[in-house]
């Protein structure tokens, strides 16, 4: 299910021009989740003064057309296959956009494919759909020129949507007037019926401005888990933060000197612009997405089998072919495990997903040095570059992990994490992760132990049942192990002869 073609390993690259910045990201393919093999931008400005003059600017498209031919140059070397060359707001609204392609072509060999405002919208949706499937509400991705907004659900993008609302046109069409910024924005999300139809639903914050936005905010309450991609904030603690970065000068931003100054400087425009969008939709809360765009180009270059195969297992069939020794057990050891979780468990999707996570991945640290092994499996899951997972699904597995390396709950390595989850959540992980730590011990990376023990509940008692001619399997520290499976479940452990 998992295999990837020897065609979809060749190099992509795509080459993003915005209206703030020019990116090109080298991907590792055409793949379920493609890696990032090389990622670089340089912040142009295209749109600054279509706002203004309603063409592109001369510096800036010197700055673009130098930033182009390099990469064009840096494709080649890197022996890149196939190039996907986009263009968006700026090069779209400008008068002079066509004599810019033109010039692209004539002068850096690349052919660029000027996306229309409803078709970007689209795409952004499928870049967060490839990255989280079940998405439900509005996507919106804010450039420098335009927001496109798209609405998400059931694994299908459905009504977009292409708004002149980027912060550099805004601030050249209203410079620091916020109110007639504000009402103007209103006025024109008032006129999107579908919009306040996602009410209760959340919104999907996509393009530079406000992924930065989410950053710095997560600097200033010191979030546990510093990963941008699954960083999920409530509609009113986030409307309460833009609301203040708003009414700041882009050099008064805490944590602003972080960012370039062109990147720093559109933020309390931006700002302007979350609110009234999560206000007009009335979200129930934001979530960051790492994925736009750029992956929904190659989102949308996927057969229909391929996109239906989940990202973050995909991304875990990988690492344990890449750094497990026994990564085909995984299912054998997931069904092992099962007598240990409550029906209402078992039946629990997102709980069956992260059980067998942690049965691919539970071998992950074996080449790290013995006293470190717990650090090793806990700094993976939880910093590993992973999509369809929240913060929340990461402290769990992370939880697991330290369990199944026999490392205390209050170790300083995961510790800091717990706050991400409620007590049950955090003892069903540890349940997990002993259960690992047990099957890996009885079974010393063999199948034949799995296949004839079992594990078995009543009100009192856990019970390992293993064959009488099996009995030498099942010694002091498979004890010890079986015992601490009981701890957590509250029963008394005992190994059964059958």
């Amino acid at each position: 299910m998992f295999e990837a073609s020897r065609a979809a390993d060749r190099y992509l690259g795509v080459i993003d021009i915005g209206s703030n910045s020019v990116r090109l990201v080298v991907f590792s393919g055409h793949k379920r989740v493609a890696d990032s093999i090389f990622n670089e931008k340089t912040m142009c400005g295209l749109g600054a003064e279509i706002g203004k003059t309603g063409s592109m600017g001369q510096g800036a498209i010197e700055q673009a057309i130098g930033t182009l031919k390099r990469f064009r140059a840096l494709c080649d070397q890197m022996d890149v296959s196939e190039i996907l060359c986009v263009a968006t707001a700026a090069v779209r609204d400008a008068k002079n956009g066509a004599e810019f392609v033109a010039r692209v072509r004539e002068e850096c060999d690349l052919e660029i494919r000027v996306i229309e405002g409803e078709e970007e919208g689209r795409l952004a949706g499928m870049g967060v759909l490839s990255g989280e499937p079940a998405a439900r509400g509005i996507v919106g991705d804010l450039g420098g020129g335009s927001l496109e907004l798209s609405r998400v659900a059931g694994g299908q993008v459905h009504e977009t949507i292409s708004l002149p609302l980027g912060p550099l046109r805004l601030m050249s069409q209203f410079g620091t007037k916020r109110s007639k910024m504000r009402q103007h924005l209103h006025q024109l999300f008032a006129d999107i019926p579908w919009l306040a139809e996602c009410e209760g639903q959340n919104m999907y914050l996509v393009g530079g401005a406000w992924r930065n936005i989410a950053k710095l905010m997560m600097r200033e309450k010191s979030n546990p888990l510093p990963i941008l991609h699954g960083f999920r904030s409530p509609k009113g603690e986030l409307v309460n933060y833009c609301q203040r970065l708003s009414r700041l000068r882009p050099d008064d931003i805490p944590f602003g000197s972080t960012l370039p100054t062109r990147r720093r400087e559109v933020l309390p425009v931006a700002a302007v612009v979350l609110i009234e969008a999560l206000n007009a939709m009335h979200a129930r809360a934001a979530v960051v997405s790492s994925y736009g765009l750029r992956e929904g180009l190659i989102f949308d270059t996927l057969d229909t089998d391929t996109r239906k195969q989940d990202p973050f297992l995909f991304s875990c069939h990988v690492l344990a072919d890449e750094r497990c020794r026994f990564a085909e057990h995984a299912d054998l050891i997931y069904e092992w495990t099962r007598p240990l979780f409550s029906a209402r468990v078992r039946e629990e999707a997102r709980t069956r997903r992260m059980h067998k996570a942690i049965c691919l991945l539970g071998d992950i640290a074996w080449r790290g040095h013995p006293d470190f092994r717990a650090e090793k499996a806990v700094e993976s899951v939880l910093h590993g570059n992973f999509v369809g997972v929240s913060h929340r699904d990461r402290a769990y597995l992370a939880i697991a992990m330290n369990q199944a390396y026999g490392a205390p709950i209050d170790s300083e390595h995961v510790a800091h994490i717990l706050p991400l989850l409620k007590i049950s959540e955090i003892m069903e992980a540890r349940l997990m992760g002993a259960a690992l730590r047990l099957a890996q011990r009885i079974s010393g990376g063999a199948v034949a132990a799995l296949t004839v023990s079992r594990l078995r509940l009543n009100k009192n008692r856990l019970m390992l049942g293993i064959p009488e001619r099996f009995k030498d399997l099942a010694n002091d520290v498979v004890m010890k192990r079986v015992e601490a499976i009981a701890q957590l479940l509250g029963k008394q452990a005992t190994i059964e002869y059958i």
